[in-house]
């Protein structure tokens, strides 16, 4: 499976801010990801300036090729 990283962001932004870029970002890979059904791509979401990780994302597809993901910040290193 091939991580994919995200960069978003900088250190001194707020939490807050940061989760709601990696939300917009996620929505936006969705419309990019050729994912195979029934398939899970982890995406890593990392600041611009000093690389410090947000969260991961978990895109998965059903059968009919529809993306979803779900972002998980209990890994963020902020």
């Amino acid at each position: 499976m091939e991580v994919k990283q995200i960069k978003c962001g900088k250190v001194r932004d707020g939490f807050d801010a940061l989760t709601s870029l990696c939300e917009k970002e996620a929505q936006k890979l969705c419309t990019q990801l050729d994912i195979q059904p029934n398939t899970t791509v982890e995406v890593s979401f990392w600041t611009k300036d000093f690389p410090e990780l947000i969260g991961v994302g978990k895109f998965t597809a059903d059968e009919n090729s529809n993306i979803t993901f779900v972002l998980d910040y209990s890994e963020s290193t902020l």
